[in-house]
């Protein structure tokens, strides 16, 4: 009798689990564009999770069937939504790093085993303030630097100076000191309209952090750059 019952209560149990599903989802916001991508979904703690992708940004979102919410999740002081979400950014910069070696436009020698590349724009602030130290920590751990282009729409003049440094054949020594020149070639515009292209679907802001083995460190993050260098 026990064991029916056990049973009986496993199978209503089950007939209330949450299917999540994007019909789930979009039930709750049917104002979510179609084309933001649902890259995974699972039950945590009785209600789903899911790991959206949306114009280069990756995020979690919440739903039961009575509510949909956004945000981060976290129990007992830890962050329950970072795994998934690492989880998928790492997915997604595996694609990306074959095309990323043929974007890049300056490189510091290193290990080809330890590949970082620096997603920037020649006008991000927190690109200027994290440079120096990124250099810093490749040159002292062996890492090969890439300098990869993402010049922002809110800098007006970051694409013509992306373009010169490309057309000048500029190097690392030179971004260091914020020499860009003022050349235009269509070498430079094809080179960094591809760049823009091929990283809109990835990329949200700089600078952005792509090590060899898909992981991501997104801003000036500093201390897990360090971390991740070492």
């Amino acid at each position: 009798m026990r064991e029916k019952l056990l049973i009986l209560g496993l199978l209503v149990n089950a007939s209330f689990a949450l299917e999540c599903n994007e019909a789930l989802l979009r039930k709750h916001l049917p104002f979510m564009p179609q084309d933001v991508k649902i890259a995974k979904a699972r039950e945590v703690f009785g209600i789903c999770e899911y790991v959206v992708e949306d114009r280069g940004s990756v995020f979690t979102l919440y739903a039961s069937e009575d509510f949909a919410l956004a945000g981060a999740m976290f129990s007992k002081g830890q962050p329950v939504s970072r795994e998934s979400v690492e989880e998928v950014q790492k997915e997604r910069m595996k694609n990306l790093l074959g095309k990323l070696s043929a974007l890049h436009v300056a490189e510091i020698k290193g290990s080809q085993d330890k590949v970082m590349y620096m997603i920037s724009d020649p006008d991000c602030p927190f690109c200027e303030g994290a440079k120096n130290k990124v250099v810093e920590l490749a040159k002292k751990n062996g890492w090969t630097l890439r300098l990869v282009w993402f010049p922002l729409p809110i800098h007006p003049q970051a694409y013509d100076k992306a373009v010169s440094f490309v057309c000048e054949k500029r190097t690392w020594e030179d971004y260091l000191k914020g020499l860009y020149g003022t050349s235009k070639c269509e070498e430079g515009i094809k080179k960094v309209s591809e760049s823009v292209d091929t990283l809109k679907p990835y990329v949200s802001g700089t600078p952005l952090f792509v090590f060899s083995d898909g992981t991501i460190i997104q801003g000036a993050n500093m201390k897990a750059l360090e971390e991740k260098m070492k």
